[in-house]
């Protein structure tokens, strides 16, 4: 320790010999930094906020990151290097992050600049835990974003989602498995990767769950971990979906949706979303939904269907209730909506 103490001390001094206008001027700053310096804070090292961020990123979240969750942290670290540019970590002050979260937020929807945000704190937060720095710059900063920039959901009503349903159905061949993980994805709001990496082994027939534990990477070729602990889920199904996954079995594939035309690999999200975009065409449902959105459509039918919402929750994976409420607010309101109206009527039906 004191070894530490000596050698940042004598990096003070000879800081302390230039570029102040005063002798005292440099009195002061080395009192302050040896102060730091005693905090735990290795004033020594100062690197580029973006190099830091890459480098924490590298070290403690890619490990654990989907393919897709790496792609987010990538795009944000290009964010920050783009304002920030060689701008060191400790220059960087509330105000100067502030500035470049207002900067962000005029062309990036709100939830994007908060996810942003989430990260450059958790970031910080471990700048300061390296003793680089000793203060949070992200602390009370206003996170806002540009409403504009708000991707709109598209949802199917209840007699879409049954022609959609059905269609499929009628489409099946078990030559081409885009067609189940379609219907899969209906009956069950999976993503798209957890439906491309499950194997036989991950289907209990007999108690008809379809256990959620990985997914398949294209880009990488593998499997990989689930978009996040709880996101490892058993979703229950119905007999009929079953039985039509049981008819992929002619295909002697370890995914259910392997395609032994392509070395027996599940088939790439292009040919799936390709697919859909056929099936809504003979269903003669003229939206643009690609594959993610059949899990809101799982949503919507099970909310009009007055399905308990932390069933639903757990269903979809979601760490809490909250985060089903946040992402499905607007079909919630418009229920509780027609149930006023139900309410309402009811009560009427008391005075006559």
């Amino acid at each position: 320790m004191g070894s530490r103490k000596t050698k940042n001390i004598s990096v003070l001094k000879q800081k302390s010999k230039g570029g102040f206008k005063t002798k005292a001027e440099a009195q002061q700053y080395g009192i302050k930094m040896e102060a730091a310096s005693i905090d735990g804070v290795d004033v020594t090292k100062n690197p580029v906020f973006a190099d830091y961020m890459q480098k924490w990123f590298e070290t403690y979240k890619k490990p654990n990151c989907s393919p897709a969750t790496s792609t987010k942290y990538n795009y944000e670290i290009n964010l920050v290097r783009h304002y920030f540019g060689n701008l060191t970590i400790k220059d960087i002050t509330r105000t100067k992050y502030q500035e470049f979260i207002n900067f962000t937020a005029k062309k990036h929807a709100p939830v994007t600049v908060k996810k942003l945000n989430g990260s450059v704190r958790a970031c910080v937060n471990s700048a300061i835990i390296d003793g680089l720095i000793s203060a949070d710059f992200t602390k009370q900063v206003q996170v806002h974003g540009n409403e504009d920039r708000e991707l709109a959901v598209t949802y199917l009503n209840i007699k879409e989602i049954k022609k959609l349903t059905k269609t499929t159905i009628n489409k099946l061949d078990v030559s081409m498995p885009s067609y189940y993980m379609i219907l899969t994805a209906i009956f069950t709001g999976a993503r798209l990767g957890e439906i491309s990496g499950l194997q036989w082994s991950d289907i209990d027939f007999t108690n008809n769950i379809i256990d959620i534990n990985k997914s398949w990477s294209w880009q990488r070729k593998k499997i990989g971990p689930t978009k996040n602990k709880s996101s490892i889920r058993k979703i229950k199904v119905n007999d009929f979906l079953l039985e039509r996954l049981n008819d992929l079995k002619a295909n002697k594939c370890k995914f259910i949706f392997g395609n032994p035309a392509e070395n027996d690999l599940p088939p790439t999200s292009a040919t799936v979303n390709s697919t859909l975009r056929s099936l809504l065409k003979d269903a003669n449902i003229n939206k643009d939904i690609h594959f993610h959105s059949l899990r809101h459509i799982h949503v919507a039918y099970l909310i009009k269907k007055h399905v308990d919402i932390v069933a639903i929750s757990q269903r979809l994976g979601h760490s809490n209730v909250a985060t089903t409420l946040k992402y499905y607010a607007y079909l919630i309101d418009e229920l509780k909506k027609s149930e006023d109206n139900k309410i309402i009527s009811d009560l009427n039906e008391l005075s006559k």
